[in-house]
């Protein structure tokens, strides 16, 4: 089943609390309206879970705090928080909106990718929750995805299309900062790979507006290991 959605000016997880948090801190805005989200593009199979029931995700629909999105195979979502957060769902993803509030946004990946991009001033701080470590975000732009599981933990791959991401892991103490067009790998969610420009990462579809073009990003991430891979034994 496919729907299609507007462009984006129709706006709108024993690891308990173990997470890997990517923070943009911004400026306060006064003229920032009360948070809220919403649906402004879905394509192929897209659901919002919320207290018990099963919505269609169809453009204009709103969500919030509590509300889970999940896309399934060849699903694509892109999301409006706060009127200045815009994330993209790839699919097989599933994203759990934690806090949309003047504080803040907060989110939690607990499967799949997602590309996030803050596109003005928020009067708290933008944040990705998932397992393992800790990203403080500089800049604007970034992906973040789920590759192999490694024993316990899945691999978790990050790259930088604007700005740069602090990456560190509390329980090694490893810490790296990623610039603008590297990628990281985070083996088993313990071990941090040296910042480098992967080929894969260009191949990134960062667009979010269906009106410049396709947005369904068909990136294949196990290209990623295979880069991983070239780089070390070259």
């Amino acid at each position: 089943m496919q729907r299609r959605g507007s462009s984006a000016r129709r706006a709108g997880r024993s690891l308990a609390l173990a997470a890997l948090t990517f923070l943009a801190v911004l400026a306060c805005n006064p003229n920032l309206e009360a948070a809220e989200g919403q649906v402004v593009y879905a394509i192929g199979a897209v659901e919002v879970h919320r207290a018990g029931s099963t919505l269609e995700a169809e453009p204009g629909l709103e969500v919030g705090p509590g509300d889970v999105v999940e896309t399934g195979r060849d699903g694509t979502a892109i999301l409006q928080l706060a009127g200045r957060v815009e994330l993209k769902l790839r699919e097989n993803t599933r994203l759990s909106l934690d806090s949309l509030d003047e504080a803040g946004v907060a989110v939690g990946l607990t499967r799949g990718s997602l590309f996030s991009r803050v596109t003005g001033r928020l009067s708290g701080r933008y944040s990705v929750r998932t397992e393992a470590a800790v990203a403080g975000v500089r800049g604007t732009e970034f992906f973040v995805a789920y590759g192999r599981r490694i024993d316990e933990l899945p691999d978790v791959w990050l790259c930088v299309n604007e700005g740069s991401v602090e990456v560190s892991i509390p329980r090694t103490a490893q810490t790296v900062t990623v610039r603008q067009g590297e990628g990281i790998n985070i083996v088993g969610g313990l071990k941090l790979t040296a910042p480098r420009r992967y080929p894969w990462t260009r191949r990134l579809n960062w667009n979010t507006d269906p009106a410049k073009g396709e947005v369904m990003d068909r990136t294949n991430l196990d290209q990623a290991y295979s880069d991983l891979l070239d780089q070390d034994y070259q």
